[in-house]
């Protein structure tokens, strides 16, 4: 039995109370002790930090600027950006239409969108509805599904499947 700690006339005892003097030996005399941290600077030349002011929110549309206006609710934005698609249900009483549009359960997951008829016909989006209450929209978003709508354009995201003609309601709901 000649294996690398053993030494034949020493115990594991008297090896592990050797390890543990030399371990205090080292601790006493400082060998085990990282450095010092270096010393902070004095406060007069220590550079103050400036925070820089957060780039100001995008404005959100207000959903109630128009009074007395008709308001109508997509499954989808996908559904809303194309140029022909029906709303599923529409009416002045764009709380109701907002709860009520939780009722689309196939398409529950997906953020529904509500929109406001304009002066010139038409859909200018305004909200979210989701789980029953109004989410807000950014105006330049408002207007980049309103664009997609009007024009045609394919909005980015291509990982959505193209939709099918049963996705689509067959009339829209008077609320």
């Amino acid at each position: 039995m000649t294996g690398y700690w053993d030494s034949g006339d020493v115990s594991a005892a008297e090896r592990r109370q050797r390890r543990m003097e030399e371990a205090r030996r080292r601790v006493e005399s400082g060998e085990n002790t990282p450095p010092p941290p270096p010393a902070a600077p004095a406060p007069s030349t220590r550079p103050t930090r400036t925070r820089s002011a957060r780039a100001p929110k995008a404005a959100a549309v207000d959903p109630t600027a128009v009074p007395d206006s008709q308001y109508a609710v997509w499954r989808s934005v996908q559904h809303f950006c194309l140029t022909d698609s029906l709303p599923d249900a529409s009416g002045k009483n764009l709380d109701l239409l907002v709860a009520w549009s939780d009722s689309i359960q196939q398409f529950r997951l997906r953020p529904r969108i509500v929109a406001r008829l304009d002066a010139n016909g038409a859909w200018l989006p305004v909200c979210y509805a989701k789980d029953g209450s109004r989410d807000p929209i950014s105006q330049a978003q408002a207007e980049r599904y309103r664009d997609a709508r009007v024009e045609g354009a394919a909005l980015s995201g291509g990982a959505q499947k193209p939709l099918k003609e049963t996705d689509h309601p067959e009339s829209t709901l008077t609320l």
